[in-house]
């Protein structure tokens, strides 16, 4: 009878345990699946938001919930998202990381413009990756590095004070990647230039949207944005593909093909520009030949100056005048003003003392 009691006793508490198995596994499989519904907003020009600077392959409930993160990368190529580089960070805690990932400063392609003091001082630094930096907007500087797939990196990090060694990430991206998404920058190094001269586009279209750039031969490029009543230089610095505005907008520019593609600020090729997920993209047309008239144009509070006559100009000071050259050096900004590459010059008004400015003559009140 005990023996009984025992046995039925056991029996019983297998039941209870099997039963409450059970429950555990249907409770486990309730919480790993958890009723959450998807957002179905789209935002084509939001970067895509990861924990750490990482992308990771999720679910549709677990991208939107990624969405909310505070953190962000610039790319959402694989190759790109898994080097947990960060806006705001210190350039050289990034420099640590790539390092670490397997690339390497790229020595090859276009020389560190050291002619510049920046480039200079960051290259003297150690940063033997720098390549050239922005004179004007933010004061982007260039870094580049390449691996062993054959992948060029580039990092553009502004300063973090008044220290141009002390830098912080801004943007960056993969050139010559892998990725398949047709929308992603995977354009590659360009170190020719895909033109020489001024060329018009407009993504939108519109009247008072366009656009110009103007490439000197030395790679000097200025692009501008031409409203209705007045324009405003986007970028001037050397060329560079892509190119990043220096207007705080924190977009871009790629050349493709014979064809120019806006960036969004994630280095995505935008979209919507005429229409709900139309690619930005325009032709680039040739301006008319815009006539630098003949005269002397001066700096503004020295003694040096700049004469055009016919399809050439010399510079002179007060030793005398110099050797002629060829007027396809000087870039057209608009009548009674121009660009060497340099300084701007500008046909001054009679008996108005000023300075030469990019918008033009600026009077000293």
């Amino acid at each position: 009878m005990l023996k009984n009691n025992k046995l039925c006793g056991y029996v019983l508490r297998v039941a209870i345990f099997t039963s409450l198995l059970g429950a555990i596994a249907s409770g486990c499989a309730g919480f790993a699946t958890p009723n959450v519904q998807p957002d179905n907003r789209v935002n084509n020009y939001t970067p895509i938001q990861t924990t750490g600077g990482q992308a990771k392959e999720t679910s549709p409930t677990k991208a939107n919930q990624v969405q909310n993160l505070p953190s962000r990368t610039k790319n959402s190529a694989n190759a790109v998202s898994k080097l947990d580089l960060k806006e705001g960070m210190p350039y050289q805690k990034a420099r640590e990381l790539v390092i670490q990932q397997g690339w390497q400063p790229n020595l090859q392609g276009d020389s560190p413009n050291l002619q510049d003091t920046s480039v200079k001082e960051l290259f003297d630094f150690g940063y033997e990756e720098v390549k050239d930096c922005s004179g004007t907007g933010v004061g982007a500087c260039r870094f580049e590095f390449t691996n062993k797939a054959g992948e060029l990196l580039w990092i553009s990090a502004t300063m973090a004070d008044r220290t141009n060694t002390e830098r912080v990430v801004w943007h960056w991206s993969i050139e010559k990647g892998t990725n398949t998404n047709q929308s992603t920058l995977v354009a590659s190094h360009q170190e020719k230039l895909p033109f020489i001269g001024t060329r018009l586009f407009n993504f939108l279209n519109g009247n008072g949207t366009g656009q110009s750039i103007a490439i000197a031969p030395d790679g000097t490029t200025i692009v501008k944005l031409n409203g209705k009543f007045e324009s405003s230089v986007q970028y001037n610095g050397k060329f560079s593909n892509p190119i990043i505005l220096q207007d705080g907008s924190g977009l871009g520019l790629l050349f493709k093909d014979g064809k120019v593609y806006s960036l969004s600020t994630d280095g995505n090729i935008a979209k919507g520009c005429q229409g709900e997920g139309t690619i930005c993209e325009s032709s680039l047309l040739e301006a008319p030949s815009p006539v630098i008239v003949d005269g002397f144009y001066i700096l503004g509070g020295t003694g040096q100056g700049l004469e055009i006559k016919g399809e050439q100009y010399r510079y002179y000071d007060e030793e005398g005048n110099k050797e002629w050259q060829p007027i396809s050096q000087l870039n057209y900004i608009k009548e009674g003003l121009i660009f060497d590459g340099e300084n701007y010059w500008c046909i001054p008004p009679r008996r108005e003392t000023g300075v030469c400015s990019e918008n033009g003559w600026v009077p000293l009140r």
